[in-house]
């Protein structure tokens, strides 16, 4: 059965590992649904969060190709159940937002954005959560006519259960 699968690394911060890694999900034809790269907490060591829509077992195949790239330290795969991850939207909707009280009340209130920016043509909202929650958000902007930008980042994670042990084995 095909689902989500968000598979993390950590990998030397050095040219062409994106590449790399990147290129394992080409040569499989799966589309990559998200990307996010960022510095880990520990120094020189990035962090390469992908996700995508496969089974399990090519997941797993992907998983142990990456295990077998020189500067990736550690690579595993979770399903969004069982690890900490969020979105972050920017959303630039119409100034008009702010002069109806239920929208702006509902954008602010209950689907928990923040405004970030406001000028007389638009109004820059910030929120953060699952892509669903964010898609929600953004297909109600659209279908009211007041959705004039979007963007969205990649899974941004945290481990339940840290391998640091592990990582810092492999640097050394």
């Amino acid at each position: 059965m095909e689902r989500e699968y968000i598979v993390v690394a950590n990998v030397n911060n050095q040219i062409s590992v994106l590449n790399r890694i990147t290129s394992v999900y080409l040569k499989r034809h799966i589309n990559i649904e998200s990307l996010n790269v960022s510095e880990s907490y520990i120094k020189g060591i990035s962090t390469v969060v992908i996700s995508a829509i496969t089974s399990t077992d090519v997941t797993q195949k992907i998983v142990n190709q990456l295990d077998n790239i020189i500067d990736v330290y550690s690579v595993d795969f979770y399903l969004p159940e069982d690890i900490i991850y969020k979105e972050l939207a920017l959303y630039k909707v119409d100034s008009r937002i702010l002069t109806d009280k239920k929208e702006s009340a509902f954008l602010l209130t209950e689907s928990h954005g923040r405004i970030m920016e406001i000028s007389k043509d638009y109004v820059v909202i910030e929120k953060s959560g699952t892509r669903s929650e964010l898609e929600k958000l953004r297909d109600r902007l659209d279908i009211k006519g007041l959705l004039a930008g979007y963007s969205r980042s990649g899974n941004v994670v945290l481990h339940r259960e840290e391998n640091i042990t592990n990582i810092l084995q492999k640097v050394s």
